[in-house]
């Protein structure tokens, strides 16, 4: 059940969570989509791309259910919406000047719901400071592992 107290919170959370997911597709699936557009279904129903992002739409989902319970756990949502679009979208994208796939979603959806979960978190009193904390290096740690996934692997639309 929503926390009344916390509703707001809430509902950011669950917000960015689905934003984590929309994002996720465009990150993925929308490039492989323009490669083969005239077979949609081999992209839409590929069991690689599927199994390779599960585990990102399962956290998302729980975060965002463990959240009404444990804010802590919900806060690390919107460390991975600042860090993530940041260091791998823009980063990347301006050290390959090569807009990379999922920017836009990443700078225009995560980004800004991610800033205000912050802000809610700041006004409502959500999180004391070191649970912020905890929940902010759990997030970097996540953005950081995600962005070693893409340098390390070599692909073309980098």
């Amino acid at each position: 059940m929503l926390n009344a107290q916390h509703f707001n919170f809430d509902i950011s959370i669950l917000l960015l969570a689905i934003a984590i997911i929309i994002h996720t597709i465009s990150e993925a699936w929308i490039p492989e989509y323009q490669k083969a557009k005239s077979d949609w279904r081999s992209v839409v129903f590929n069991p690689v791309l599927f199994w390779d992002n599960l585990p990102i739409f399962i956290a998302s989902i729980v975060a965002a259910l463990a959240d009404w319970k444990w804010a802590i756990v919900g806060g690390i949502l919107p460390a991975v919406g600042v860090t993530h679009p940041l260091l791998d979208h823009l980063g990347l994208s301006w050290k390959n000047q090569k807009l990379r796939p999922g920017s836009l979603t990443g700078l225009l959806l995560l980004f800004p719901l991610s800033i205000w979960s912050y802000a809610l978190i700041y006004n409502e009193h959500i999180l004391a400071l070191h649970e912020l904390l905890i929940s902010s290096e759990i997030g970097l740690a996540i953005s950081l592992w995600l962005l070693w996934m893409v340098v390390k692997t070599p692909q073309e639309d980098c």
